[in-house]
């Protein structure tokens, strides 16, 4: 339960107490379909993965897996659990690239070691066939909740955009006065601990950006997930930015509620100059 990121404080608060309640009764207690695990990759890759894994986390005898709701983000994710307590997590994804390119990110962050955030120490990654893998240690074993206060964000946006301007590789072609962005710092990825620390995750579309990116994003969806208020103005490199992210996640069968397009049309109510 502590891999689902919601947002919106009714789901959280019915998240925690479902936690407790599995904690102390155990996880049958929870509704849904009950199946049969089934390897959610082909058997020898798996195999040869879970091999791995043990290398890097240890003995482990049970697992939490989660897979991508998101359209064109392939992949799942896995929580390794040895005695119902985590020991590692996995990022499964279709591209090697990728995968290689977040375990660099990832390492030269926690090595920067942040003020006022922190992440998940990487300890390796793979691939096998189509897939590419990548582990961390494990995340707490226990629901998290969503950074809603704008000063802290703008504090933990500020901070990362100064530590991705020293880890990132700046080509030739990137514009100076482009900063180190996140690039997907939303609500679900700006998570807190119970003692109120912040913890950034999912670092996979970091990358430089025109500046302002990341909080206008950040501001987008904390408006849509919780009400936050909006910016009172962006800059129009920002905007476009944001909005071309936006588009290139919708999918051709999308309403007009979806989150792409609800965005989409809150970013137009910003004054963008």
């Amino acid at each position: 339960m502590s891999m689902y990121s919601p947002c919106v404080r009714p789901v959280v608060i019915a998240q925690r107490l479902l936690y407790i309640a599995v904690r102390v009764l155990g996880p049958g207690v929870l509704p849904g379909r009950r199946d049969a695990w089934k390897d959610p990759v082909e058997t020898e890759i798996w195999n040869s993965f879970n091999a791995q894994w043990q290398e890097l986390c240890g003995i482990w005898d049970s697992a939490a897996l989660y897979q991508r709701p998101q359209s064109g983000r392939s992949g799942f994710a896995l929580l390794l659990l040895r005695e119902g307590r985590g020991v590692g997590f996995i990022r499964v994804t279709a591209s090697r690239l990728r995968a290689e390119k977040e375990f660099s990110v990832m390492r030269a962050v926690h090595a920067a070691r942040p003020e006022t955030f922190s992440i998940a120490r990487p300890l390796g990654h793979g691939h096998g066939g189509e897939w590419a893998w990548l582990a961390t240690e494990s995340v707490p074993n226990y629901p998290l909740g969503a950074v809603r206060r704008s000063t802290t964000r703008e504090k933990v946006t500020a901070e990362i955009s100064t530590v991705l301007d020293e880890v990132l590789q700046r080509g030739s072609e990137t514009p100076r006065h482009w900063q180190g962005s996140h690039g997907d710092l939303a609500p679900w990825n700006l998570r807190t601990e119970w003692g109120g620390a912040v913890r950034v995750i999912d670092w996979e579309d970091a990358a430089f950006a025109p500046p302002g990116v990341d909080l206008l994003y950040g501001a987008l969806t904390a408006h849509l997930t919780f009400g936050a208020r909006l910016p009172t103005a962006t800059n129009i490199e920002a905007a476009q930015w944001v909005a071309e992210l936006v588009s290139t996640r919708r999918t051709v069968d999308e309403g007009m509620g979806s989150v792409n397009n609800r965005l989409l049309a809150a970013l137009e109510c910003v004054p963008a100059h």
